[in-house]
C-alpha cells in the first residue's frame, strides 16, 4: 500500500483526485490533503509518505517551492496542473509524473504504476547495498585534510562528525576534536561502507558509539561521549535500517 498526500488549493480538485484514486488505484492510500505548501511541510515530515500529488499553481507559493524545504527527497512526486508549459520544470524537479487537469484516468493509473516500479527498484537496490557489512577495516588509517596538513585517523577513533560551514569537526574517542576541510558531502563519500552514517544535514555518527536512540518527532541519538545529535526526518529510515543490520 502506497501512502499519499494531495496538495491542491481547490477543494473540488482534491476531492476529485481522491475519488479517482479510491476507484482506480486502490493501492494508494491518501493520508492527508492540503490547500497550500507550507501547511504540508510538517505533515510530510511527520508521515513520510511514499507519494505527493502536487498542484503547481497555488496562492503565495508554487508547488515547486515545497521541494526546497527538504534536504533529501524520499518521496515520489506527481505534479497536477492545468498548464502544459510547466512540463520542463517538472522534469528538472525529478517528477515521476505530470498530469494535466482534468485528470485522465489512464494517465493517472500509468503514473501510479510508475511510482510503484520506482519504489520497488529503490528498495531492491537499497537491500543489495545494505545487506553487506562495511568493507573498510575500522582500524585502517584514513587520510583527512586539514588547514594545517593531513591527519590520519581510523574509523574506531571517530565518534561523530559535525559540519561548520564548509568544514567539518571530527570528534574523537579520546575527547579531542579536529577540524577537517572536508565538507559533510565529502565525508559521506570518504566514509562510504564504514560504520559512519549521516543522520542529519549537519551530522554523521559512528554506529558503534550510539548509546541511545530516542525515536520521536524530534528524534535524536545520544553518543558515548554524551553528545546528543538531532536525527533529520529524511534520515530516520536509513538510520533504523542501518542499526538493525549493525546490531545483528
Amino acid at each position: 500500500m502506497l501512502t499519499a498526500i494531495i496538495v491542491d488549493d481547490e477543494t473540488r480538485n482534491r476531492n476529485t483526485l481522491e475519488l479517482l484514486l479510491k476507484e482506480y488505484c486502490p493501492e494508494v492510500k491518501v493520508i492527508a490533503v492540503a490547500e497550500d505548501v507550507l501547511s504540508r511541510v510538517k505533515v510530510i515530515q511527520k508521515h513520510n509518505p511514499d507519494l505527493i500529488f502536487l498542484d503547481i499553481q497555488m496562492p503565495n507559493y508554487s508547488g515547486f517551492k515545497l521541494i526546497e524545504y527538504f534536504d533529501k527527497i524520499n518521496f515520489q512526486i506527481i505534479f497536477t496542473t492545468a498548464h502544459e508549459h510547466y512540463a520542463i520544470d517538472a522534469f528538472h524537479a525529478n517528477a515521476t509524473g505530470y498530469l494535466l487537469k482534468p485528470i485522465d484516468i489512464d494517465e493517472l493509473i500509468h503514473a501510479v504504476n510508475k511510482v510503484i516500479k520506482n519504489i520497488e527498484k529503490k528498495n531492491h537496490h537499497h537491500h543489495k547495498s545494505t545487506s553487506q557489512s562495511p568493507v573498510i577495516d575500522p582500524d585502517k588509517k584514513i587520510d583527512l585534510p586539514t588547514k594545517n596538513g593531513t591527519i590520519y585517523l581510523t574509523i574506531n577513533e571517530i565518534i561523530h562528525l559535525q559540519s561548520e560551514g564548509r568544514n567539518t569537526h571530527i570528534f574523537l574517542k579520546d575527547g579531542r576534536s579536529v577540524l577537517s576541510t572536508l565538507t559533510m558531502k565529502d565525508c559521506e563519500k570518504t566514509f562510504l561502507k564504514t560504520t559512519l552514517l549521516r543522520i542529519h544535514k549537519s551530522n554523521m555518527v559512528n554506529l558503534a558509539y550510539i548509546k541511545k536512540y530516542i525515536k520521536k518527532l524530534d528524534a535524536f541519538v545520544e553518543m558515548e561521549n554524551g553528545q546528543r545529535l538531532q536525527v533529520g526526518n529524511s534520515f530516520k529510515d536509513q538510520l533504523n535500517r542501518s542499526l538493525s543490520l549493525f546490531a545483528r
